[in-house]
C-alpha cells in the first residue's frame, strides 16, 4: 500500500476531511490532498509525517475512535515503503512546478547562477541531466531565497513546499527549505501548533463582508444617539506621553481635541507602532472606536494609510475592524508600498486643531513617547509632513458608495478597456444577461415603475453594452450557485442593481430566477469569451466579487448598505483572485 493510499484509508475510517486534518496537524489542505492523491509523498521520518499521525489521533480522539493513537498512526505510516520514482524525476517535476506556479524567468536564473540559459530550458524540459544534482538544487535555492523575497511570494512558496509560512521569513530557513524540497531530503519543520492558511482567512474576511449589515451596526452601537462632545478639552499647548498607558491617553486626548473643536478639516492617521500592547487594553478599544465614530458623527473625513507590513492574518483582521467605518463613506484608506521598517516605529495623527507624534523602537513598548501639540507653528509643520508622506502613498481601495454614483459609473467606463482574463464570484445572476421582457416583469412584480423602473432599465443596458466591450479583448467567467427550490424559499435570490445604487435588490420568483439562469445560459452560448460555471455552494448571499487578473478585484456588497470597493493592493488582490469556493468534501 502506497502512502496516499493509507493516508486516504484514516481519513475514509474517520470520517475527516481535508480542512479537518488541516486545522489538527497543521500541513496545509493542499499538501494533504496531493499527499493523499499520491502527487507527493513527504519523507517518512519528517516532521510532516509526525504532524499528520497528530492530527489524525487528536480527531479520532475527539470522535472517541479507538486503537488509533499517535504511536500506532506514526508507525504504520513510517512502514509505508518509499517511491520507487527516482530522485531525478522528482527534482524535475518539482523545477517545473517551480517554473509555473512562481513563474520563473529563465534569463534572470542564468544572470544569478551563471548556467546558459538554453541549459536551463534543457533541464526543465528533461532533455538534459545535470551531473551535479545538489549544486545546481543550491544555486537555483539561492537564487529563489534572493529574488523571491515579497510576502506574497513567500506565502505562495510555502504552500509549494508543504511548510508553514512563519518558519522561512529568514533568509537561511528560507533557502533551506527550498534547498532541501528540491533535493527530496526532507523537509523544514512542519507547525508546532495548527495554523489557518490565507485562503481561510481571506474565506473568514469575506463572509464578515458579506454578513455586515450597516443598519445593524448603526443600531448595536447606538450610534443615532451618540451626542458629539461640544465642551472644549483645554490642554497645554504640548504635552508629552511616556509608556503605553500614557500613550493610550494620549490618543485619546487628540481625538477628544478634534471632536470639541470647531474643526471640519479631515483627520490624517497613520501608524506602523505595534499594536498587541494598545490593544490589550479592552477599555481604551472601546474609547477608541467611540472616539472614531463621534468623528464620523461630527462630519470628519478620515485619510488613514495602513500599515501592511505584518503577516496576512493580521492584515485582515485589522481591515475587517475597519470595515464598519468603510461603510459609512467617510474614509480613504491607504498604504506605502515596499514599507518595511522592523524597528523603529512611527505615529502620526493631525487634525484641524492638533497633531499627536509618536515613536517606539521594536521590543521596547514601554519606552515609547507621544507628544500631543496645538502649537500653530507645529500644526504648519505636521500638515506639511502628512502632505508629503499621503504623496507616497497609494489607496488601499477606492470606495465607492451612494454619494459617488457618477464616479462609479466613470471607473466602470474605463475598466471595460482594460484588457486581460476576468473571474466574477457572484451571489445573484447578472444583469447584463437578463431580457428585457423578463427585468419589465420583475419590476412590475416589485412594484417599481416611473423614474426608477426608467433608472434600472437604463442601467441594465449600460452593463450590457460594458459587457460586449469587455468581451472584445477579455475572457469572462462567471461563477454562481443556482439555489434549489427548496433552498430558494428559505434564501431567495435578487437581482443586483447595486451598480446604480438602487435603494434595495429586486427579490424575483423561482420561475423568473430560473427563466433568467436559461438566458445566462443561452448568454454562454451566443458568446464565446463568455463562461459560465455552475457551482454547487453559494459563497455569499450580499457581495459580488470581480476579479481583474493580477490588476485589481471589486467588492460590490449587494445592500446594507450598496457599496463597491476596488483593491488594488498586490497581497490582496493575489488573494482573493486565488480564493476559490470551500468545496464540502
Amino acid at each position: 500500500m502506497k502512502f496516499g493510499e493509507l493516508l486516504d484509508q484514516y481519513m475514509k475510517t474517520l470520517g475527516c476531511t481535508g480542512k479537518e486534518l488541516s486545522d489538527c496537524s497543521g500541513i496545509s489542505s493542499s499538501i494533504i490532498s496531493r499527499y493523499r492523491n499520491g502527487e507527493r509523498e513527504p519523507q517518512m521520518n519528517s516532521e510532516t509525517v509526525i504532524a499528520l499521525a497528530h492530527g489524525l489521533a487528536a480527531i479520532a480522539a475527539e470522535k472517541s475512535i479507538e486503537n488509533m493513537s499517535e504511536e500506532t498512526i506514526l508507525s504504520a505510516l513510517k512502514d509505508v515503503p518509499a517511491s520507487k520514482s527516482k530522485d531525478y524525476e522528482s527534482f524535475l517535476h518539482k523545477f517545473n512546478t517551480l517554473y509555473e506556479e512562481m513563474h520563473l524567468n529563465m534569463k534572470e536564473i542564468s544572470a544569478f547562477t551563471n548556467f546558459d540559459t538554453s541549459f536551463l530550458y534543457r533541464i526543465k524540459a528533461g532533455e538534459r541531466k545535470t551531473s551535479d544534482l545538489p549544486s545546481f538544487c543550491d544555486k537555483i535555492a539561492k537564487y529563489l531565497a534572493n529574488s523571491y523575497t515579497s510576502y506574497e511570494d513567500k506565502e505562495k512558496m510555502a504552500g509549494l513546499l508543504g511548510v508553514n509560512y512563519n518558519n522561512i521569513t529568514e533568509s537561511n530557513s528560507y533557502y533551506s527549505a527550498i534547498y532541501q524540497w528540491l533535493l527530496d531530503c526532507g523537509q523544514s519543520p512542519a507547525p508546532s501548533k495548527p495554523t489557518k492558511s490565507s485562503e481561510s482567512d481571506i474565506s473568514q474576511f469575506l463572509v464578515k463582508m458579506d454578513e455586515f449589515d450597516l443598519e445593524n451596526f448603526i443600531r448595536v452601537i447606538h450610534f443615532d444617539e451618540i451626542k458629539v462632545p461640544t465642551l472644549p478639552l483645554h490642554l497645554p499647548s504640548t504635552k508629552n506621553y511616556y509608556g503605553i498607558e500614557k500613550m493610550r491617553e494620549g490618543e485619546l486626548d487628540f481625538f477628544k481635541t478634534t471632536v470639541t473643536s470647531k474643526t471640519t478639516e479631515p483627520i490624517f492617521m497613520y501608524s506602523d507602532m505595534p499594536m498587541i500592547d494598545m490593544a490589550k487594553s479592552n477599555d481604551f478599544n472601546k474609547k477608541w472606536m467611540f472616539a472614531i465614530a463621534c468623528s464620523i458623527k461630527k462630519g470628519l473625513h478620515i485619510n488613514i494609510i495602513h500599515s501592511l507590513d505584518r503577516p496576512f492574518k493580521e492584515l485582515l483582521l485589522g481591515l475587517e475592524a475597519w470595515i464598519p467605518i468603510y461603510m459609512t463613506g467617510q474614509v480613504s484608506p491607504y498604504y506605502i508600498p515596499d514599507q518595511a521598517n522592523p524597528v523603529y516605529h512611527h505615529l502620526n495623527y493631525v487634525s484641524g486643531v492638533a497633531a499627536l507624534c509618536g515613536e517606539s523602537i521594536e521590543g521596547a513598548p514601554l519606552d515609547g513617547k507621544y507628544t500631543l501639540t496645538n502649537n500653530k507653528e507645529d500644526l504648519a509643520y505636521f500638515r506639511r509632513k502628512v502632505k508629503h508622506i499621503l504623496s507616497h502613498a497609494k489607496p488601499l481601495m477606492e470606495i465607492f458608495d451612494k454619494a459617488r454614483p457618477d464616479e462609479y459609473q466613470e471607473f466602470l467606463k474605463k475598466d471595460a478597456q482594460v484588457p486581460g482574463n476576468r473571474k466574477n464570484i457572484l451571489s445573484s445572476l447578472p444583469i447584463y444577461t437578463i431580457s428585457e421582457e423578463l427585468l419589465n416583469r420583475i419590476l412590475a412584480a416589485n412594484h417599481v415603475n416611473g423614474s426608477d423602473a426608467q433608472m434600472i432599465r437604463d442601467y441594465r443596458a449600460s452593463e450590457a453594452k460594458r459587457m460586449q466591450q469587455k468581451l472584445e479583448h477579455c475572457t469572462i467567467t462567471d461563477e454562481i450557485a443556482p439555489p434549489s427550490e427548496q433552498n430558494y424559499k428559505e434564501h431567495p435570490m435578487h437581482l443586483s442593481v447595486s451598480g446604480c445604487f438602487y435603494k434595495s435588490p429586486l427579490l424575483y420568483s423561482y420561475e423568473d430566477m430560473m427563466n433568467h439562469l436559461k438566458e445566462t445560459q443561452m448568454y454562454a452560448k451566443t458568446h464565446k469569451n463568455y463562461h459560465l460555471k455552475l457551482n454547487e455552494i453559494s459563497a455569499f448571499r450580499n457581495i459580488q466579487i470581480e476579479i481583474m487578473q493580477d490588476r485589481y478585484v471589486i467588492i460590490s456588497k449587494i445592500k446594507s448598505p450598496s457599496i463597491h470597493f476596488v483593491i488594488e493592493h498586490p497581497t490582496m488582490v493575489h488573494a482573493l483572485q486565488n480564493f476559490t469556493i470551500p468545496v464540502i468534501e
